[in-house]
């Protein structure tokens, strides 16, 4: 693996090397002129007596701006309606040319003949010529109320802006197709299990945040409105409630712990008290083990809700996907009570010996404590899914 990254190291390295190395007479043999100029610019600055980069820039320079006039030529001579962006890249590419050659130093424009043109009016006309068309067009898609054409006609008006911000009503326009163009999706909660729902509980699912799910094109809302033609709904459809009954379970272990308890004598092999160089008796620490025993009491209690997530296209009435969701809750309680040393007993076992005692969640509660995880698991699936509500 080591090798094989090397060697690619390498391979980039000479790859850019090769790049950067790449003449600018090459790049006109290839007709990539405007490299071959950059190229030999940039060499000109610094060299400006080199004949043979004012040659090829010569070339290059005459065949680049050749290349975008007869472009320009061209379209002119088609009659399209729509060939004046087309026009505005290429009068784009004449400026931006002429003003990186013209930067050169006066003996190097003499060399190749240089001569500055004035492209601005016909850019400029260009310009008007091409927002006039993009928003004629844009105006003639709103006016057939489809969410398709809308969106186009969002990116003809935010065309004209690009080229006139302030143009006549423009930013009114972009407003107008953006909200013509968004699809409204509706979120609503059903019951379809044989269980009532605690009081509130479909408020704090209604609480799902998915307003941070809108995206382009895409509105969502919990709560419907009256002014809003909803174009998608999805269904939250409840079809199981599930709770346990209380269970208690009583469990008896034992925890235990070495801990030091004095020092003994370290003796010899005659059972005498050994002396260290000092002549003190050599003592060690002595150990013992302790416990404790536990009575521990747990609790437990669980609910499940459960259902489908069902997306409808309410243009036909068609449901469209079907996603199962589920999540469960459960409380899980314990208290202890020890006898014994409490100095064997592990941090865990402490903490619930000073736990008291507590009564256990209604069915009620415990199917309301689903919510949030299932706000969650809601979330997810509709973020996962929104391409299906763009059509």
């Amino acid at each position: 693996m080591k090798i094989r990254l090397f060697n690619f190291g390498w391979l980039l390295i000479a790859m850019s090397m090769a790049i950067s190395c790449t003449s600018s007479s090459k790049y006109l043999e290839r007709g990539d002129y405007d490299k071959a100029i950059s190229k030999s610019v940039k060499t000109l600055m610094k060299k400006p007596d080199k004949n043979d980069e004012i040659r090829t820039l010569k070339k290059a320079f005459s065949l680049a701006n050749k290349r975008d006039l007869d472009r320009i030529r061209q379209l002119k001579l088609s009659g399209q309606p729509d060939i004046f962006d087309n026009l505005v890249d290429n009068y784009s590419r004449l400026i931006s040319r002429q003003d990186l050659v013209e930067r050169l130093p006066n003996e190097v424009l003499s060399k190749i003949h240089f001569k500055h043109i004035d492209y601005n009016s016909d850019i400029v006309e260009a310009k008007k010529k091409a927002a006039e068309y993009f928003y004629a067009r844009g105006s003639k898609l709103l006016e057939t109320g489809n969410k398709m054409d809308a969106r186009k006609a969002y990116s003809d008006f935010k065309r004209v802006k690009h080229y006139f911000p302030a143009y006549y009503q423009i930013d009114s326009k972009i407003d107008q197709a953006e909200y013509m163009g968004t699809n409204n999706v509706v979120f609503y909660i059903q019951n379809e299990s044989r269980t009532a729902l605690p009081e509130d509980f479909q408020n704090e699912i209604l609480k799902v945040s998915l307003k941070k799910l809108n995206r382009q094109w895409l509105n969502f809302d919990t709560w419907e409105n009256e002014n809003v033609n909803y174009d998608y709904t999805i269904y939250l459809s409840i079809k199981e409630i599930v709770t346990s009954p209380d269970l208690v379970k009583e469990i008896h272990y034992k925890e235990e712990k070495t801990i030091e308890d004095g020092f003994e004598y370290v003796l010899d092999e005659n059972g005498n008290v050994k002396k260290d160089t000092s002549g003190n008796d050599i003592k060690v620490p002595a150990y013992k083990v302790i416990s404790c025993n536990i009575i521990e009491t747990r609790m437990n209690k669980s609910a499940r809700v459960g259902g489908s997530l069902d997306f409808y296209d309410n243009r036909d009435r068609q449901l469209i996907k079907t996603m199962p969701v589920a999540t469960e809750f459960v409380f899980a309680y314990s208290t202890a009570f020890a006898q014994g040393d409490a100095r064997a007993l592990k941090k865990e076992t402490k903490r619930k010996i000073g736990m008291k005692p507590v009564p256990f969640p209604t069915e009620l509660q415990m199917i309301f404590d689903t919510n949030e995880d299932l706000k969650a698991k809601v979330k997810d699936i509709i973020a996962s899914n929104r391409n299906i509500l763009l059509n």
